[in-house]
């Protein structure tokens, strides 16, 4: 986790002035006795023995190699800071604002319904939370159906068939509970709409590999804490959802699961980096693990097609504005497509007459393809790894790119293998998720699927 940490903020501070090579020097006290400190408390169970040992580290970290007086004593409040987020910082806040209120509730509902025992309870969620880790690291569906609802069943029986089919499973083992607690509750005067939610803080071996080789593609051990929701069916609770403590339910989060559910599809506020393509030339490898992929819409189509909707924000200065300055952080909104067969690699720029969004030069293992439409060419630039897959891609016809380049959003496309991705540089507060889907259901007619 140390490395990692390291990792992590060199690439926050990189590619930047000298003054932000100053900054570099002052996170990285912070990264190595945040690191330890954290490592120490889990192995220890003891925050005082971790914030100890961390600032320790830190500290003879900052003295071997900030030999300045001032960036030492920079470093050292640096380390402090950095051991003190890692060890006392409470990730359960969020959820604990309203747990005094949902504790009562249990309460007083148990006095007339056994269904609402508080020990009971806690004892069933946190059996659920164990056994979910389970299933879900094996991809058994059938068993997580048995203690779900069907709406939530049916949505995560669409993120296991991406899993399944980008090739990839998510392992998570070693799993310890530190600490439950209620943090909502309603007793429903007729037990129609009774529901409870219990908030987890808890650590685990959480990795994302590829299945057919067992690389690794990301992996964590942090602590976090996370707010199951349970609703009641009959004599059961069954699971309904999932929550982290940085979403933010606003009327946004509201349009967009209205929106997925009139579309027959499932919205989900964070999935994390699970479902992000890794490769190709969006999402180059240098800028997978800092991408942040929000506002997640699953879907599955005619033909067993699964389609995605969901932004994603490109940190460290991955694009330019349209003046050609560097900007810390792009917004896309993207539409992903899983494709029963691989068309290699394929690019499809959109000529906007921008010099600064202009590829110049051939990405590494591609090559520039002309197509026989003259106006095509002048509206779009092509690279592709193989050019008979390209001209076999059904998407590059004159009748579709035509339509597509006169739509308001601006869409570019990349084929990486069996996904097909259709992108959109938008706004940070723009979610034109209609659009995107009026574009993949052409796609999608168009692929012929």
């Amino acid at each position: 986790m140390l490395i990692e940490s390291l990792m992590f903020f060199a690439r926050a501070g990189g590619g930047g002035s000298g003054s932000s090579g100053g900054s570099l020097i002052l996170m990285l006290p912070a990264a190595v006795s945040g690191g330890v400190a954290g490592f120490v408390k889990r192995k220890t169970r003891s925050k005082i023995a971790g914030f100890l040992v961390g600032v320790a580290v830190g500290l003879v970290f900052s003295l071997l190699y900030l030999a300045d007086l001032m960036w030492f004593i920079c470093a050292v409040i640096s380390t402090f800071v950095g051991a003190a987020v890692s060890v006392f910082v409470d990730k359960l806040k969020l959820f604990r604002q309203n747990s005094e209120a949902a504790t009562n509730t249990v309460r007083q509902a148990s006095s007339a319904d056994s269904l609402w025992q508080p020990d009971n309870l806690t004892n069933y969620a946190r059996q659920v939370f164990e056994r979910f880790q389970y299933d879900w690291s094996n991809l058994d569906y059938e068993s997580i159906r048995k203690y779900t609802t069907q709406r939530y069943s049916n949505h995560i029986g669409l993120v296991m068939q991406a899993l399944r089919q980008m090739g990839r499973r998510n392992i998570v083992d070693n799993v310890r509970i530190n600490e439950a607690i209620f943090a909502d509750a309603h007793d429903d005067a007729n037990n129609q709409s009774d529901r409870v939610s219990v908030a987890f803080l808890a650590e685990a071996d959480d990795r994302l590999e590829e299945v057919a080789t067992g690389k690794k593609i990301r992996s964590t051990n942090e602590e976090f804490a996370e707010k199951w929701n349970f609703v009641r069916e009959g004599n059961e609770w069954k699971l309904d959802g999932i929550n982290q403590p940085t979403e933010d339910v606003n009327t946004l989060v509201g349009s967009l699961n209205k929106f997925a559910k009139d579309n027959g599809m499932y919205f989900s506020l964070d999935w994390g980096r699970l479902l992000l393509p890794k490769g190709g030339n969006l999402f180059l490898p240098r800028y997978f693990n800092s991408a942040d992929v929000n506002n997640h819409v699953i879907g599955i189509w005619d033909g067993g097609i699964l389609v995605q909707l969901y932004t994603c924000v490109l940190k460290n200065g991955n694009g330019f504005t349209d003046e050609g300055k560097n900007k810390d952080e792009v917004n896309y909104l993207i539409g992903q497509i899983m494709l029963p067969k691989s068309y290699g690699g394929i690019l499809v720029d959109r000529d906007d007459n921008s010099i600064f969004r202009k590829r110049i030069i051939s990405p590494i293992g591609y090559k520039k393809v002309e197509m026989e439409w003259g106006d095509f060419n002048k509206r779009y630039t092509i690279f592709a790894t193989n050019e008979d897959q390209a001209a076999s891609f059904e998407l590059l016809n004159p009748s579709f790119m035509a339509w597509l380049y006169d739509q308001d959003i601006k869409a570019n496309i990349e084929v990486m293998g069996n996904i097909v991705i259709l992108y959109a540089r938008v706004s940070s507060d723009e979610k034109r998720y209609a659009e995107m889907l009026e574009i993949l259901r052409r796609a999608h007619k168009e692929l012929k699927m």
